[in-house]
Parts: structure tokens; sequence; C-alpha cells
């Protein structure tokens, strides 16, 4: 009889030891999933009391984990107008605008062209007529219609505001391929917008020709054959120094043809601007396998004749650059040529002295070297 209590006893206890694990478990699993939950705003019932039926928290912890002023995040309806607004409210969030123009984009497809048209010639604020011109662009980059850039192209010709021209130039970077040998050879037949922007009297248009070059020239690491040559023939006809220049150095003439990099060569032996003979330097720093020859010693003869500074830097530079091992020998004629440069040209040998085997070695030498120096000076 006691050994049967003792049993009973023992299976007694057992099933309380059960029972308060299985309530601390299901209590800690209430516990864990809680924060997992979207805490919303208590609304009061009838009796003037908020608490939350799924945690237990009441009124105050509510209100402690809710901020005051906090807005819920409202439904942007897909409605250009409205979309447009949503956008100009959103200066102050660079992640809510790209939401913003995401719904933009996806509305492009179904939206009326001529919606989308009247709100482009209506739109005079810079920032949202970026947003329009780019989705008009898109409409390109869905069907391949000509007639929707020429459209946009004519327009860039009527607009009289320059700081609006230079957002509908900027917006052609958008078609999906460059716009800077797309709309001159199949969408507009030979005419030569860029051209005429290249020549516009405002600044800001001429910056926008600049920047669409680099913007595409980037996609393919610079070495877009159409791309570049069309930026060679813009820097010649230029009539502003400063865009010739940065046509030049926008993109890499590696894969240019022969003729283009001859311009580029011609371009430094005759400008009369500094700034655009250092430019030619520095582009011709980045030609062919085929054309290093010709360019290697186009620039150890500019450097004898040249008289600026900064265009014999630039000039060292590229020499270096193009020519690797190669441009040890020519580095050494030209050191005594000016007793002002040695300095550089000893820079630039000792750097080649580690023998680099590409440029981008050789320069990340000689950014270290320069780090290095600039932080010992006092």
């Amino acid at each position: 009889m006691a050994d049967t209590r003792r049993k009973l006893g023992w299976a007694l206890a057992a099933v309380v030891v059960l029972g308060v694990a299985a309530a601390g478990w299901l209590r800690w699993g209430r516990d864990t999933e809680a924060p997992t939950k979207t805490v919303s705003r208590a609304e009061p019932d009838a009796g003037g009391a908020s608490a939350s039926s799924e945690t237990g928290q009441d009124a105050a912890t509510v209100a402690r984990t809710v901020p005051p002023d906090a807005e819920p995040l409202k439904a942007v309806p897909c409605e250009l107008s409205s979309l447009l607004d949503e956008y100009r409210k959103g200066r102050s969030s660079p992640a809510y605008r790209r939401y913003v123009r995401e719904q933009l984009r996806g509305l492009v497809e179904s939206l009326p062209e001529e919606t989308l048209w009247s709100r482009l010639l209506s739109e005079r604020d810079s920032e949202l007529l970026a947003v329009v011109a780019e989705a008009w662009v898109l409409r390109y980059s869905l069907d391949g219609r000509p007639a929707v850039l020429e459209r946009l192209v004519n327009h860039v010709g009527e607009e009289r505001d320059p700081a609006l021209r230079a957002t509908l130039v900027r917006a052609l970077a958008h078609t999906g391929e460059p716009s800077t040998e797309l709309l001159g050879v199949r969408v507009l037949k030979g005419r030569d917008v860029y051209g005429d922007w290249v020549k516009d009297p405002a600044p800001a248009v001429r910056e926008a020709v600049v920047e669409n070059f680099r913007e595409e020239a980037a996609r393919n690491f610079g070495r877009f054959r159409g791309v570049a040559e069309k930026a060679v023939s813009l820097a010649t006809v230029a009539e502003d120094p400063a865009t010739a220049a940065a046509l030049l150095t926008s993109t890499s003439i590696e894969a240019a043809g022969g003729a283009s990099v001859a311009q580029v060569r011609k371009l430094l032996q005759t400008s009369e601007h500094p700034e655009v003979r250092a430019a030619a330097a520095r582009a011709l720093g980045t030609s062919p396998v085929s054309q290093l020859s010709e360019s290697l010693d186009a620039l150890a003869a500019r450097y004898v004749g040249e008289t600026d500074a900064g265009v014999r830097g630039a000039l060292l530079e590229s020499i270096s650059r193009l020519g690797l091992s190669q441009a040890v020998p020519v580095l050494q004629r030209l050191r005594g040529v000016d007793p002002a440069m040695q300095a550089q040209v000893d820079g630039w040998l000792a750097l080649l002295a580690e023998r680099p085997q590409t440029w981008e070695l050789l320069d990340k030498a000689r950014r270290a070297r320069d780090a290095q120096a600039q932080s010992a000076r006092p």
C-alpha cells in the first residue's frame, strides 16, 4: 500500500511539473510573438478605454510606442497629377521620391499619350519636368517609335527657358541606348541636334550635353565607339573651350577609329586654349593600341613646344599612362626640356620603375604617393 501511494505521488508531481512547463511555454510564445506585430494607434471604445487585444497593452503603452504626430502611409493614387503632387511634396525624402517615380514608370504604358504630352508641355518646374520627360522617353523604350523622341527634340528647340531646355536634353539619357548616336542615325535621319545643342548660348544646355555623353559612355566603361567618336567630333566644333574640353574627357577614345584619334591629336597641336590642349592630351592617354605609337610621338612633340605648365603636366600623365614601360625612354629624353617640370618627370619615372602592368595600378601608386606627401605637410 505504501509503495502504491509513493508511485501515485510521483505521478501527481510529474503532472504538476508538465502543467507549469506548458503554461510557461504558451506565455513565452505570446510574449515573443507580440513585438513582430504592427502596433497601430488605439481607438477609444464606447467606454473610453483603449487596449490591445493581441498583447494586453494598455492605452498608455500604445501611446508611448506610436509617436503622437505619426501619419499612416497613405496610398498614392496611380493618376498622373496625384503622383506629381506627391513627388513635389517628397523633396525631403529621396526614398519616397524614388517610390513615386517607380509608380509613375509603371503608369506610362497605360497612360494616354496625349495626357502625358500635355503635362510635359505645361510643366514649368524643372524637377517635375525631369520626371515627366523621363516618363515620356520611356515610351520610346517600350515601343521604339522614332516619333516619340522626335516630338521631344522638336520641343527642345521651341523651349525658351534654358533650365527647362537643359532638363529636356538630360531626359534623353533614359532612352536605353546611347541617344548621342541614336538620334542622328535612326530617329532624325542625319539631323545633328547635338551639334546644335553643343553651341547653345546657355551654359546649362551645354553642360546637359556633356552629362549625357558621360552617362552613356559609363554604361560600357567608356568604350562605346559611336559615343566616343561623336564626342570628339562635337569637341572640334564647340565654340566654348570649356565645353570642348569636357567633351574630350567625357569618354575614353580607346574604341574610337583612327580618324577620330587623329582629330584629337590635331586639337592638341592647334587649339589656342590651354584647357582644350590639356583635355586632348588626357584623351590621347586612352588611345587604342593601334594608335599608340602615333599618339605617344604627338604627346612628346607637344611637350617640347608647350609653354603652359598645366598642359605639360597633362602631357606627362598621358605619356606615362599610354606607354607604361615604353614611356621611360620618352620621359628621360624630356627630362631636361623644362627645369621647372623636372620634379614631375622624375616622379613619373620613379612610379614606372615599379613596373606597373596597367594604368589603374600606376594611378593607384600615384594617388598613394600624393596622399602621403599631403599628410607630411605641416
